[in-house]
């Protein structure tokens, strides 16, 4: 018979703590991460997004910067 320090019921009831404490960490970590990409994600999509919007403009504006730059050159 080995001599041992620590008895077997006190290693399994660590073990199966620390096993547990890790799971928990790891989840923790897990979501963080998840979230901060689904974070990530949606900044670039909605700047992307307000970009391509600013970047139009509409029928209106358009004739109106058209007849200005009309106006423009036939004053010269």
């Amino acid at each position: 018979m080995k001599p041992s320090l620590v008895e077997p019921n006190i290693k399994f009831v660590l073990n199966n703590q620390l096993g547990n404490i890790k799971e928990n960490t790891e989840y923790k970590k897990n979501i963080f991460f998840n979230l901060g990409l689904f974070i990530i994600l949606i900044l670039i999509v909605g700047i992307t997004l307000k970009i391509k919007y600013k970047g139009k403009q509409d029928i209106i504006s358009q004739q109106i910067k058209e007849n200005k730059k009309k106006n423009y050159i036939l004053t010269k």
